[in-house]
């Protein structure tokens, strides 16, 4: 199954898409776009795209674990990819 790497931004997302056996990144790119619910249009429209089954995305937390309004912003975001029907996943980005 081919995962989907978000590194969700206020101005600018990184999209990644692992390979079939989901040890290799062979497909990497920006999205350019500060609205939330576009965001999440495109990204539904990559991830049918590119057959990717999971999405995961980076949780960023603090040093003590944690959660800022980052945080809470991406838990946002991830709200609205689930409610589209995509299965996602958090990822600490502590110390990435």
């Amino acid at each position: 199954m081919k995962i989907m790497a978000i590194d969700y931004g206020d101005q600018h997302t990184g999209l990644a898409v692992s390979d079939v056996t989901e040890t290799l990144v062979g497909n990497a790119w920006i999205v350019d776009e500060w609205n939330m619910e576009r965001l999440a249009d495109t990204i539904c429209g990559e991830a049918d795209r590119c057959d990717a089954g999971i999405l995961v995305l980076g949780l960023p937390k603090n040093m003590d674990g944690s959660e800022g309004f980052q945080a809470e912003r991406v838990k946002a975001f991830a709200a609205k990819l689930q409610d589209m029907g995509l299965n996602v996943r958090f990822e600490d980005e502590r110390l990435t």
